[in-house]
Order: structure tokens, then C-alpha cells, then sequence
């Protein structure tokens, strides 16, 4: 069951791609926070560029790294808007499902988007009591204890709390320059959410729920393979390549981040109406030192204090009778959010001021008519109004900027049931993403991009729903597309690029007997830049040769073949309950910038399983790995500016571990 049109719907009766996953599923596959959903959504890949999460969708995303940067694939978590791209990466704890919705989902969905939704569902409290707990041990001393608890308090009050403390105790990787330990992705880092279920009425419902997270990490940039580093008064341990997750940085590498927000969520019934209203506050504080160079030349050791606070409302009327012909859904969503760098300072001179400051205000509908008890069509529009304001202070000079712009977007498809579990559909959406201000650079604003969006698909089901087969074809129309550009310490947004991406998608899940449960997915995508005759173009030691005409050249992140598959099988023995599991995950690789120089070459990751729960109990002990094959890739490489050159930090290498946990 999905909301991916705001309303409680089998996924298999819902024109759009989606892949979902319940939380248990999640667990089995080694899926334990947003940056691993590529393992259960073969067309999503997520970055980590500097210290913020950047998923991408069918090659479709953004590697902006100011606090106000929004993503043009949004994140929400119990309907609550994620408008940071700090808090977009995060663990998933007493998570109900997550879905991964393909395709611009602006009419719908709080924000606008043009490259898809990741939409996060938390279990609601529930009146009997419950205790999951576990605690796990792996390699590079690492312990994560995972704690979810639940009570009734009364006949109509529950509540839960989830609590997860996670330390790696060692690094994966040496600074040898410093002669210390780093890549160390937890450091006492501990997150909790609190959630009321109030059952007021028997027609009032509300919800309400409070998260805080404080976590450290010191994930360190390094050199790129083959690549030198030409100043003269470098010591020599600072040249080339340090080695598989090494850094030799003259100045330590920190992230800290302490985030956390309250939201209330109220449903309603008004007769044969529903009325839904989700209100939310969030805070964002990090502090992020990075030695920008990555050498131990004393050239440029940034520091980074952000700060991002948003406030949003939402408020959805929908009829609720099953029998109706026209399912429709119509609301206004408003959004407030200040993201600042106060001040972002190099080798500790305060050097910026900047913040950007949105206000958005939308008014949306969509409605669904059964023109036949097995044809449906539906449409959806969405009018958008946003003005952002930009207050600056850049080496001592104030400045203010402000634009604004209005848009409308619409969605419309047409879908047929063939059979009671055959349907297939064809629809056409126009999405955009707003645009906005890069807070390391001055005057630079760029504009909103836009997204015309072709899909085809079939849904179906066989064998008594034993097996599940999904395919569907897109076809993307991008322009006015928002290119980032690194270099010199800051970023730099253009409205450069036109490009087309198409492709295939398929979804296959089979349950042939009790206890074994298989999946697998593709995606086959094709992506070019149809017109950008002026991308910014670098060598390995950063000097700059462009701009040069890239159109043609692979649009960035954009694989041309994913394959995932995962087994899971649980049988009883003698000695309890067994359950083994393996996911895969083959990525064909993807290039990093325009200039398709830097790569991404192809990978796989393994994760697998085993389990025991001995005589049946309430206690199962598992031992797992992670990267399995210790197969190497990249969160991001990125090429800086002269004298530094293409830098990158390297992904996880192999992990693995035990499991004790106990279930009431």
C-alpha cells in the first residue's frame, strides 16, 4: 500500500513508478540508511558530495552543497519536507516502508521536483507493548545499537520511541600526514524519535512526533589515482595517491551536525470528506572543516558553519467513498526556510556572509474519473508562487538580491486495467525545480529548471499474486537545467544545459513457496546533452581549458545498465528458525562532470546474511557483510582548481559483523 496520490492505494493500481520496500525487507538487504536505497532502486543513485546527501533519478539530481540547496528528488518523511540537503542522508530507524517515486511529483508533493520523491513512512506507535532491540559489533570497532519500544498508554493515546547510538571506533583509512586515524563514518553519533498517536474522535486522528540527531564523521578527500601534486614546497609524503581510504590533508577533516524538528499531522473526517493538515518545524546546525587542496601545503583549509530552519503547512481535502467515480484530492501547501554560511572562513579568517531566504506558496488538485469500470484517467495542476531574498556580506561589502517566480506544472496519464492484475497506463508530467542562490559565491543566482516528463508502464501480477512483474519506459525532456560547477573553494550554478534522457525500467519479485522470496531489478538508460556549448572544462591538475562544447557528451550520473537482485530464504530446523539473504547491486558506472573525464567505473556491491532464532524465541543472532567482494567506488570526485587538481572520496570498503537482537 502506497500514497503516492494521497490516498492509501495498492502500488500495483498506481500509474508511476515506484519502487517500496517495507522496513523488514530494508534489514534484510543491508539497507540501513538513504545513501544504500540503490540497493532496492536500481534507477536512484545517491551521492555524497562534502557533507550533504545528493540522490539522483533516472540521472536526474544535483550536487549543490549550499543549505538552502533543494534536490530536485525530495525527501520527505512522514509527509514532513526534508529541505536540506545536510538532512537528506540519514539512518533508518522504526521505519514502516519506504517508497522511491520515479518522475517529476511537484502536483502531489509539497515541493517541486523534477527528478522523483523518496517518501519514508515511520511505524505509528502501537497500543500493545513492543521492544525491538539489538545491538551489533564489526569490523573498525564498530557498535550501533538500535532500540524501538511502543505502549498504550490508554485506549485512545500511544506512543513510541526509537533510539539508535552508533561509534566506529577505528578508521577505515590513515592521514599520513597527521599520523592519525580517519574515514571514521560514526563518531558517538546518536539520533531519537518520539511519536504520539491520538485518537481523539472516532473521526479525528492526530499524530504528532519529535527527531533529534546529533552525528560526527570525518569522511577525508584525497588525490585521485594517477594524479600529482606539483608544488614545490609539498613534502613528499603529500604527492599522488595516498592509498584505498587515506588522506594526507595538513588540516583535519570534521563534520558535525546536530538537526532535529516537531510536526503535527491531524486527519479529519467532515462527512464523507477527509481533512488532512501537516504542520512542521526543523533546525539544521554544521560545522565542516575540509582541507580543500587535500596535500599538506598549507593552501586552503575552509571551514563551514551552516545553519538552515524551515516551516511548512499543509493542508489536503479528499472524498474518501471507494465507490466513487471521481477520486479527486485539492490543497495548498506553504513553505518558509532560511539556510545561511555564517561565516564560512579559510585558515580562519572570516571571510562570507550568506543566506537565502524562501517563502513558496502553491495551490494544487488532481483528480481521477473511472470512465469505465477498468479505464481511468487523471489529471492534476499545481500553481506555484516563490520569491527568495538574498542578504550577503562578501570580505566586508554588503549586498541583497530577491527574485521571484510563478509557475504552474501539471500531470495527466491514462491507465486500463487489461485484467483483475494487468494494468498498464501512459502519462505525461511537467515538473520544475526552483532555482536559487549559491551561498559560496557572490551574485550568483540561477533560475528554475524544467522537466517534461514521458512514461509508459505495465503492472502486473501472476500465479495468485505469486509473482510480480513492473516495466516501464520514460523519455525526459530536460532544459534550462541547473549544472554546478566546482572550483576555487565555491560553487558556481549555471542554467546551461538541455538534455534527453530515456530509458527502460523493469521490477520482478517472486515468491514460489513459503519462506523464499526473490527479487531483482534493471534500468537501461540512455542520456545526452542535446545543447551546452560552454560547460566548464578542467585537466587533472585543475587548470581550466574551457569552456568547451559538451553537447553529445553523457549527461552526469547516468548509467547505462543497473541490475539488482536479492534472495531471502528462512526455513525451520532443529535448531530454530534459519534465514539467509543476499542483495546485489551491478552499477555500470557514470561520469562525474560534463566534460565526461572523471568516471565513475563500474561496480557491484554484495550484502548478505545469516540468521538464527533458536527454538523460535524472541532472540535472533545474525552475522552479515557489507561490499562483500570490497569492490571500490566513490561518494563523488570532483576536479577543484590549479594546484590541486581532481580530488575524491572513496566509499566504504568491505564491513561485516554480528547481530544480537530481541523482539517482544
Amino acid at each position: 500500500m502506497v500514497t503516492a496520490n494521497r490516498r492509501s492505494e495498492r502500488a500495483q493500481d498506481v500509474p508511476i513508478a515506484i519502487n517500496s520496500v517495507s522496513g523488514a525487507a530494508l534489514a534484510q538487504r543491508g539497507v540501513a540508511d538513504t545513501s544504500e536505497l540503490q540497493m532496492i532502486a536500481p534507477s536512484l543513485t545517491f551521492n555524497n558530495p562534502v557533507n550533504v546527501g545528493s540522490p539522483y533519478v533516472r540521472g536526474i539530481g544535483s550536487d549543490q552543497t549550499d543549505p538552502s540547496s533543494e534536490s530536485p528528488v525530495a525527501v520527505y518523511v512522514d509527509d514532513v519536507y526534508i529541505g536540506t540537503p545536510f538532512s537528506t542522508m540519514f539512518k533508518l530507524m522504526g521505519v514502516q516502508q519506504i517508497d522511491v517515486l520515479a518522475g517529476p511529483q511537484g502536483t502531489l508533493f509539497g515541493r517541486n521536483t523534477t527528478g522523483g520523491v523518496i517518501q519514508v513512512r515511520t511505524l505509528d506507535p502501537s497500543h500493545d507493548l513492543t521492544l525491538n532491540a539489538s545491538v551489533a559489533y564489526g569490523n573498525y570497532d564498530t557498535i550501533a545499537v538500535p532500540i524501538y519500544a511502543s505502549v498504550g498508554l490508554s485506549d485512545t493515546i500511544a506512543t513510541d520511541l526509537s533510539f539508535l547510538y552508533e561509534d566506529q571506533g577505528k578508521g577505515m583509512g590513515r592521514n599520513l600526514f597527521l599520523n592519525t586515524d580517519t574515514y571514521r563514518q560514526t563518531d558517538n553519533n546518536f539520533s531519537v524519535r518520539n511519536k504520539w498517536l491520538l485518537d481523539l474522535a472516532p473521526t479525528t486522528k492526530v499524530r504528532l512526533a519529535f527527531d533529534y540527531t546529533s552525528a560526527a564523521s570525518n569522511l577525508d578527500y584525497q588525490k585521485v589515482q594517477g594524479t600529482f601534486f606539483p608544488p614545490a614546497n609539498a613534502p613528499s609524503v603529500g604527492l599522488g595517491y595516498p592509498g584505498a581510504h587515506n588522506s594526507q590533508s595538513d588540516y583535519p577533516v570534521t563534520n558535525r551536525l546536530k538537526a532535529g524538528g516537531a510536526s503535527m499531522t491531524v486527519d479529519q473526517e467532515v462527512g464523507a470528506l477527509q481533512l488532512t493538515s501537516v504542520t512542521a518545524y526543523r533546525r539544521t546546525h554544521t560545522f565542516y572543516t575540509l582541507d580543500l587542496d587535500a596535500s599538506p601545503a598549507p593552501l586552503a583549509p575552509y571551514s563551514f558553519n551552516d545553519h538552515f530552519r524551515s516551516f511548512s503547512q499543509e493542508l489536503r481535502l479528499r472524498n474518501v467513498d471507494p465507490a466513487a467515480r471521481l477520486k479527486w484530492v485539492a490543497g495548498i501547501f506553504y513553505y518558509n526556510a532560511k539556510g545561511d554560511i555564517s561565516p564560512a572562513a579559510l585558515a580562519g579568517v572570516p571571510l562570507i556572509y550568506n543566506a537565502q531566504k524562501t517563502m513558496s506558496i502553491a495551490a494544487f488538485g488532481q483528480g481521477t474519473f473511472a470512465i469505465t469500470p477498468t479505464l481511468n484517467l487523471t489529471g492534476g495542476l499545481r500553481y506555484t508562487y516563490e520569491r527568495q531574498q538574498n542578504p550577503s556580506e562578501f570580505f566586508g561589502v554588503p549586498a541583497y538580491a530577491r527574485q521571484s517566480v510563478s509557475k504552474p506544472t501539471f500531470r495527466v496519464s491514462i491507465d486500463n486495467h487489461f485484467m483483475p492484475n494487468v494494468m498498464g497506463y501512459v502519462s505525461f508530467n511537467r515538473g520544475f525545480k526552483s532555482g536559487g542562490y549559491n551561498l559560496l559565491t557572490p551574485d550568483n543566482a540561477f533560475q528554475p529548471e524544467r522537466l517534461d516528463a514521458y512514461e509508459a508502464g505495465l503492472k502486473t501480477e501472476f500465479f495468485d499474486r505469486r509473482l510480480r512483474l513492473n516495466i516501464a519506459g520514460f523519455y525526459y525532456n530536460y532544459s534550462n537545467q541547473q549544472v554546478v560547477i566546482s572550483g576555487n573553494g565555491t560553487t558556481i550554478t549555471q542554467n546551461a544545459a538541455s538534455s534527453r534522457i530515456y530509458g527502460l525500467e523493469g521490477n520482478l519479485e517472486a515468491r514460489p513457496f513459503a519462506g523464499l522470496t526473490l527479487a531483482s531489478g534493471i534500468s537501461v538508460m540512455h542520456g545526452r546533452y542535446r545543447n551546452f556549448p560552454d560547460a566548464d572544462d578542467k585537466d587533472a591538475n585543475g587548470n581550466q581549458l574551457g569552456p568547451t562544447d559538451v553537447t553529445g557528451n553523457h549527461t552526469i550520473n547516468t548509467p547505462n545498465l543497473v541490475i539488482s537482485g536479492s534472495i531471502n530464504y528462512g526455513f525451520d530446523t532443529s535448531l530454530g528458525k534459519i534465514a539467509a539473504d543476499v542483495a546485489v547491486t551491478y552499477n555500470d558506472g557514470f561520469y562525474w562532470a560534463p566534460n565526461n573525464r572523471l568516471k565513475q567505473p563500474s561496480y557491484a556491491l554484495v550484502n548478505a546474511g545469516l540468521s538464527l532464532s533458536p527454538n523460535g524465541g524472541p532472540v535472533t543472532f545474525r552475522i552479515w557483510a557489507k561490499n562483500l567482494t570490497d569492490s571500490q567506488y566513490y561518494l563523488t570526485r570532483t576536479t577543484v582548481a590549479p594546484l590541486v587538481g581532481d580530488t575524491q572520496v572513496q566509499a566504504p570498503p568491505r564491513t561485516y559483523g554480528l547481530t544480537v537482537a530481541y523482539k517482544y
